[in-house]
């Protein structure tokens, strides 16, 4: 990004909602630029984790095709939290179902919607809405709400989402007992604030910022990758071209319980060599190096 991409002229203002939603909705961001592992990206879209359902369409813009808007990133980090707390792939898609709820705008509001050039491009004109995440995403901005997100293992679309109003509300309301019920679960607490908090400085770039400054770009990227899945790791190899790390090989180790999981290995899209390693006929574990281009 050429510019800074800032939350501050509309942090907690509700004077120019188009201006906003243009903002948030124009592809910026580079995949291989934010402060998530550009290999998770990927791996997340194979599994079809980020194509999250928009009531707003994304504003054309001239960039890369494969940029992102603002409102995209902070999906990603969802499921990087998600993902991070051992949260599946199926209860992911399950959480972006359930937020994907429509909310649909009153007849008098459809037609000053429509002809924001948001919707321009939008596939949703003759049934404006938006959704339970824009809701939210647009609340964190305009209302400075803090919002909150437990996520139960055990039933993950029935998350239990607050902000502080709601627990003042709770307070005065001396319902707190219900409030108490929910922090006594086991449950995964989600601070949604936290990943528009970087975007409130204008005078830091938030993606250089969150690195750690006395390592490069691609040094960074190499912690991150070797932080992935460490118990498994046998072996990393880093190749350098003049100081400057440009390869990096991870040889994991990892046993086999059933054949069958050799073939989810194999049939990823990645570059690895495997070795297996039998006793007896029968597949004990397996090598697997995988290869990154920094």
């Amino acid at each position: 990004m050429d510019d800074f991409f800032v939350l501050d002229p509309y942090f907690g203002k509700t004077e120019d909602p188009d201006s906003l939603i243009n903002y948030i909705y124009t592809p910026l961001f580079l995949k291989t630029k934010i402060d998530v592992l550009y290999f998770d990206v990927l791996n997340w879209e194979k599994h079809d984790l980020l194509d999250i359902d928009l009531g707003l369409a994304t504003v054309k813009s001239g960039y890369k095709k494969t940029a992102i808007s603002f409102i995209q990133y902070v999906w990603i980090k969802m499921v990087e939290g998600l993902n991070s707390y051992g949260f599946s792939y199926d209860d992911i898609r399950a959480i972006r179902t359930k937020l994907g709820r429509k909310l649909h705008f009153s007849p008098y509001y459809n037609k000053k919607v429509a002809s924001n050039k948001a919707l321009e491009t939008s596939y949703n004109n003759s049934e404006a809405y938006i959704t339970d995440f824009e809701k939210y995403v647009f609340s964190t901005i305009t209302f400075k709400n803090k919002y909150h997100f437990f996520f139960y293992k055990d039933s993950p679309t029935d998350f239990f989402q607050f902000d502080d109003g709601l627990l003042e509300d709770f307070n005065a309301a001396d319902i707190g007992d219900y409030f108490l019920e929910k922090f006594q679960k086991d449950h995964f607490s989600f601070s949604f604030f936290k990943i528009f908090e970087p975007f409130l400085h204008d005078d830091l770039n938030q993606f250089e910022a969150r690195s750690i400054s006395m390592l490069s770009d691609e040094e960074d990227k190499v912690l991150r990758m070797i932080r992935r899945n460490y118990e498994d790791i046998k072996s990393i190899t880093i190749r350098f071209n003049k100081s400057k790390p440009t390869h990096l090989e991870i040889k994991s180790t990892k046993k086999v319980a059933a054949q069958s999981r050799i073939m989810d290995h194999i049939k990823k899209k990645d570059y690895s060599t495997i070795v297996i390693q039998t006793v007896d006929g029968n597949v004990v574990n397996f090598e697997n190096t995988r290869k990154y281009k920094l």
